[in-house]
């Protein structure tokens, strides 16, 4: 299986885009205010957490493509490896794609495509994990692979932040539309 940058894979105007987003803040988000906030599901209130996730998700999964594209030891150039970093690109991808915004109408369409991410992603521990395997079989046994865990420990933490503020809009709308049933 041949080996491909991200460059070759994607547009050149969709990799500086990753590149661009990837330098930009993140925006904090405690546990408290995602309970507080999420505690009264309203169709406001789930428009105002579809807006935040359209600026915000694209920041952080251009971040986790470009992590990916820069491992230590040829890691980045792992099959695996290069398959999760394809799979964050192409959420990039959709998530920039979107328009903005504006209704409930497009805040439906948009958890319907968060929701979709949230599946491709699915497999992204796994296919880490074997990506670490192909690793290592081509290393010296037993060589201090430190920064590897390192890297996979903000990884897999900044994915559980991701996939919970994915998982919290969607909840939103599952509440909002039982609400609104009874």
């Amino acid at each position: 299986m041949a080996v491909k940058k991200a460059s070759e894979m994607f547009s050149k105007s969709l990799i500086e885009d990753v590149h661009r987003w990837g330098c930009m803040k993140q925006t904090g988000v405690s546990l408290r205010y995602m309970m507080e906030f999420g505690s009264t599901p309203t169709e406001r209130n789930l428009l105002i957490s579809a807006q935040f996730l359209h600026k915000e998700l694209p920041i952080r999964i251009a971040r986790r493509a470009i992590e990916l594209e820069t491992l230590p030891y040829g890691l980045s150039e792992k099959p695996a490896v290069l398959k999760v970093r394809d799979w964050y690109v192409e959420s990039f991808r959709d998530m920039r794609a979107f328009p903005e915004i504006k209704d409930t109408a497009d805040e439906k369409e948009f958890t319907q495509m968060i929701k979709a991410v949230k599946v491709r992603h699915n497999n992204v521990v796994p296919m880490m994990a074997l990506g670490v395997n192909q690793l290592k079989k081509g290393m010296k046994l037993y060589e201090k692979l430190d920064e590897i865990h390192q890297f996979l420990d903000r990884f897999y933490l900044s994915r559980i932040g991701i996939r919970m503020l994915i998982g919290k809009t969607c909840l939103f709308f599952i509440q909002l539309k039982y609400l609104c049933l009874c």
